[in-house]
């Protein structure tokens, strides 16, 4: 019985500390995501707001016409006329068209990569 209180507890521990994903399906949602608590942003609705605190693992944008704000490690990027203004970011993807995306220094890595294979797409560093 002991054993299966232990374990049980344990469990419960690391399910409290467990990062997890923010998914927003909806269209015109606006929030604030809070890096420390949640690994990545998965966006599949359209005019989302998102701001992010901390620097999450990754941002997905499969949306179209979203804002992020914050710092990142990787940005993917496959929908259409999102904006992206970071405070820093590792790795940039972006296969969608018409994205403007900002940075102004890498997150943790020596240098930002970036891959754009999309079509009038603008990635800039800033200072």
């Amino acid at each position: 019985m002991l054993k299966v209180s232990l374990f049980t507890a344990v469990l419960a521990l690391a399910a409290t500390t467990a990062f997890a994903d923010v998914n927003i399906v909806d269209n015109n949602q606006k929030l604030t995501v809070d890096c420390a608590k949640e690994k990545g942003v998965n966006i599949t609705g359209n005019k989302a707001e998102v701001t992010l605190t901390g620097t999450c693992e990754y941002v997905n944008i499969s949306g179209n016409n979203a804002t992020v704000k914050g710092s990142v490690r990787q940005a993917n990027v496959s929908g259409n006329d999102n904006t992206l203004a970071l405070d820093a970011v590792d790795q940039i993807l972006v296969t969608g068209n018409k994205n403007t995306i900002s940075y102004k220094k890498p997150a943790k890595e020596k240098k930002t990569s970036t891959a754009n294979t999309g079509e009038n797409n603008k990635i800039t560093q800033g200072k």
